[in-house]
């Protein structure tokens, strides 16, 4: 029982959470890089390591989360960080605990706050949980933070999320952040503005 309660509660809000931070916002301004908080990551028990290690980082009593059809991950935010759980288009963070049929992503991504044009900042950020995203399918990435193009290859999960984000042609400077985050701590952040070519 004594290991039990010293395991669950390993993670230090402040010195992992600006760690976790640091490599969000890196991941964030460098799109197409991907960091790793596979140390932070891993003082969490269970199948969402990285997503609580997020969502420990990101969220307080202040902000709004939607938990897609994971009441368990929802109940475990908000017991770590006290974050309300609100409807999908109120929600600041979108926490998706597994890979969605393309449909059904679509409709959250359209029906996720996009911003207005006098605060476009507003948006939601939605963390997508994948089984990986390294992988053999080549993407190539233009806007924002990145110098010219860059390319690498990803797991098609990734890819297509990005290509159904960005074809539902949502107008600038509005949008949804994108955060892939894989069961081995590995983060990729795709800013509003970034696109697959």
């Amino acid at each position: 029982m004594d290991q039990t309660i010293k395991t669950v509660y390993q993670f230090d809000f402040v010195h992992d959470g600006q760690k976790v931070f640091r490599e969000l916002l890196s991941a964030q301004a460098n799109p197409g890089q991907i960091r790793t908080i596979i140390r932070q990551a891993e003082k969490f028990e269970g199948d969402y390591q990285t997503l609580l290690a997020i969502g420990c980082t990101l969220l307080d009593n202040e902000e709004k989360m939607y938990v897609e059809k994971n009441p368990r991950l929802c109940s475990e935010l908000h017991n770590l960080t006290l974050c309300k759980a609100a409807d999908l288009d109120q929600a600041d963070y979108v926490f998706l605990s597994s890979e969605m049929n393309y449909g059904s992503l679509e409709q959250i991504l359209k029906n996720v706050r996009h911003g207005t044009y006098e605060d476009p900042q507003e948006s939601a950020t939605v963390i997508l949980l994948c089984s990986q995203i390294q992988g053999e399918e080549p993407m190539c990435l233009t806007g924002p933070g990145v110098d010219g193009e860059c390319t690498l290859n990803v797991y098609p999960y990734v890819k297509k999320a990005i290509q159904i984000r960005n074809r539902l042609k949502i107008e600038y400077p509005l949008g949804v952040d994108l955060i892939f985050a894989d069961r081995s701590g590995n983060l990729l952040g795709i800013p509003r503005l970034v696109k697959v070519k």
